[in-house]
C-alpha cells in the first residue's frame, strides 16, 4: 500500500489552512497575569463523578483541589492530604488532612466533607467510579483523619485520589444537586460566570484565600474550548490563546512560527475491538480475525508518514515508563498482509467481511481512511462510522459498536489502565468482555508488590498482545505547542500538564 500520497495531501490541505495564521494582528488575552489555555473540547458537567478522563482535566483543576497530586515524574505526593499510609496488607488507606482549608461557599474541609466526596464518586459514572468501587467505606476517624476500608487492595487507588476520585467538591453544594451546573470547591479559582460562555469561553479569577496561591500564579485563568485542530491552531498564532494540544504535522510551521513545541511520550492511537466475543459482529469473536487486522497495519510506515516519526511503532496499551511494558511485543505484529489474509482465511473469511469503525471526528479523521485502507488491502471492507464530539452525545454512540477508535492516554500505574479498559464495567469495555486469564490477573495483580507484580503486569500485558484486545499503532509523542511569554512544565502519562506547571516565562 502506498500511504506517502494519501497523507502529503493532507498534510497540504493542513499547511493551507494554517497557511497565513501566523501574526494576526488581533489582540491577545494573555498578559503575565492571565493564562490562556486552548482545550480540546467543551466541559459537559462540573460534578467530579460524571467527570471524563482527558483534556477535561484543566476545567477541574481551575476548581479542585484534589486529596494528592502528581509531580512531573507522576510520582504520588501530598496535597489536601498532608500524609498517607497503608496497613500491612493494604486494605486501609489512611489520610491526614490539611488543616484550615475552606471551599468557596466557606463550608470546612475536613474528614466528613472527604467522605460525603468518595461517596459521591462511587455513585458516579465518570473517570473516578472504577477507582471508587474498591472502597467499602469512609471512616471518620476525627476531624483531620479518615480511613478508606478497601474490598481489596487497588495499585491504581493513590493515583486516582490525585485527579478525578481525589477532587473535592463542597458537601453543602454536592447534597443541594447543583455541582453539575455550578462549581463549588476548594481549588485555586473561582469560575466567573458573567464572563464566561458555554462552549466558547470560562473565565476563572483567583480565588482569595487559598492556601497554596504560590502553586497557581496567574491572577486569572481562561479556557477556550476548540473541538478543531486547526481552529486551535489559528487561535494559538493569533494570540488568542497561549497553549494548546498539538499534532506531529504541526511541528514544523510551530517551529517556523516561533512557538515553543514540547513533546512526551504519551497516548497510544489505533482500534479499540471491544466486541471480542462477536455479539455485533462474529468475525471479531474468532481470535484469528483480531490478529488479522494486526497483520495488516503497516505501523512504521504510519509513523514515519502520519506522525513525522514523533513515537514508537506499538502493539500495546500500556505506557512505556510502565511496570506492564514489555518491548519485544512491540515485535509481534510485523506488517503481512498475506499472513493476515491466511489467518482470515482459516477463520473462515477468505473473502474478508465488512465491519463498522466509528471514531470521533476531527481528533481521528486524518488516521481513519489509512486505517481503512489496509484493512481494505487484505479483504476487511470498513465502514466508517464518524460520531460527534463527546460533548455533542459521541460517547454514548460509541458504546454500542463492534470497534471505534480514539486517542487513548497511557498512565503510571498500569493499574489506571487496567481500569479503564479491562475490567468488565471499564469505561472503554462496554461489551463488559474478560476471560479467565485477565480475570484471574486482575485478582493477582492488586495482592502482589514489587517485582511480583510487575511480572504478572507484563503478563497481562503478553495476554492482551497475544489475543489481540486491541490493534494499536503507535505510542506517539505528544504534541504541545504554547507561546514563548508563558513557561510549561511537562508531565508524564497524563494528557495535559496540570495547571500547576504553568507559569509566566523567567
Amino acid at each position: 500500500m502506498k500511504l506517502t500520497r494519501t497523507l502529503t495531501a493532507a498534510f497540504a490541505a493542513v499547511a493551507l489552512a494554517l497557511a497565513g495564521c501566523s501574526g494576526g494582528g488581533q489582540t491577545t488575552e494573555a498578559s503575565s497575569s492571565q493564562l490562556v489555555l486552548g482545550n480540546n473540547g467543551d466541559v459537559l458537567t462540573w460534578d467530579p463523578a460524571e467527570m471524563k478522563e482527558g483534556a477535561v482535566i484543566h476545567y477541574a483543576e481551575a476548581v479542585y483541589d484534589p486529596l494528592l497530586r502528581k509531580t512531573p515524574d507522576s510520582t504520588i505526593e501530598p496535597n489536601l492530604a498532608t500524609e498517607y499510609e497503608y496497613n500491612a496488607d493494604l486494605t486501609e488507606l489512611t489520610l491526614k488532612l490539611r488543616d484550615g482549608v475552606t471551599f468557596s461557599d466557606d463550608t470546612a474541609f475536613d474528614a466528613d466533607a472527604v467522605r460525603v466526596n468518595l461517596e459521591a464518586r462511587k455513585k458516579g459514572a465518570g473517570s473516578a467510579s472504577e477507582a471508587a468501587r474498591v472502597i467499602e467505606r469512609v471512616e471518620v476517624v476525627d476531624k483531620s483523619t479518615v480511613k478508606l476500608h478497601l474490598s481489596e487492595p487497588s495499585p491504581g487507588l493513590l493515583a486516582g485520589l490525585a485527579t478525578y476520585l481525589g477532587y473535592m467538591a463542597s458537601p453543602k453544594a454536592l447534597a443541594a444537586g447543583g455541582i453539575a451546573t455550578t462549581p463549588v470547591g476548594s481549588g485555586p479559582y473561582l469560575l466567573d460566570a458573567g464572563n464566561s460562555e458555554k462552549g466558547v469561553r470560562y473565565t476563572f479569577t483567583s480565588r482569595e484565600g487559598y492556601w497554596n496561591r504560590d502553586a497557581f500564579p496567574f491572577e486569572t485563568v481562561v479556557i477556550r474550548p476548540y473541538e478543531e485542530f486547526t481552529a486551535r491552531y489559528n487561535a494559538l498564532t493569533t494570540g488568542q490563546i497561549q497553549f494548546m494540544y498539538g499534532t506531529p504535522d504541526m511541528v514544523p510551521k510551530a517551529k517556523t512560527d516561533g512557538l515553543t513545541v514540547a513533546t512526551v511520550p504519551g497516548e497510544w492511537q489505533g482500534i479499540i475491538l471491544q466486541d471480542r466475543a462477536g455479539k455485533v459482529s462474529p468475525a471479531l469473536g474468532d481470535v484469528r480475525v483480531r490478529q488479522a487486522i494486526n497483520h495488516a497495519l503497516d505501523r512504521k510506515a504510519i509513523l514515519d508518514t502520519h506522525y513525522g516519526g514523533l513515537g514508537q511503532v506499538s502493539t500495546q496499551t500500556f505506557n512505556p515508563a510502565s511496570e506492564a511494558w514489555v518491548p519485544s511485543l512491540n515485535e509481534r505484529y510485523p506488517y503481512d498482509p498475506a499472513k493476515a489474509k491466511e489467518l482470515l482465511t482459516a477463520a473462515g473469511y477468505p473473502d474478508g467481511f465488512t465491519i463498522k469503525v466509528s471514531f470521533s471526528e476531527g481528533f481521528m479523521s486524518p488516521l481513519v481512511p489509512i486505517v481503512a485502507q489496509y484493512l481494505g488491502d487484505v479483504g476487511i471492507t470498513v465502514e466508517q462510522v464518524p460520531v460527534n464530539g463527546f460533548a455533542n452525545g459521541g460517547l454514548e454512540t460509541l458504546k454500542g459498536q463492534p470497534a471505534f477508535m480514539l486517542s487513548f492516554s497511557t498512565n503510571i500505574p498500569a493499574w489506571t489502565d487496567v481500569l479503564n479498559k479491562l475490567t468488565p464495567t471499564s469505561l472503554w469495555n462496554n461489551f463488559q468482555y474478560t476471560d479467565a486469564t485477565v480475570t484471574r490477573l486482575l485478582k493477582e495483580i492488586p495482592a502482589a508488590q514489587g517485582d511480583q507484580q510487575a511480572a504478572l503486569y507484563k503478563e497481562l500485558n503478553t495476554h492482551l498482545v497475544e489475543q489481540a484486545w486491541f490493534a494499536p499503532i503507535v505510542t506517539q509523542e505528544n504534541v504541545y505547542l504554547s507561546k514563548p511569554e508563558i513557561d510549561v512544565t511537562m508531565q508524564q502519562a497524563q494528557l495535559m500538564p496540570s495547571l500547576r506547571f504553568f507559569a509566566p516565562a523567567k
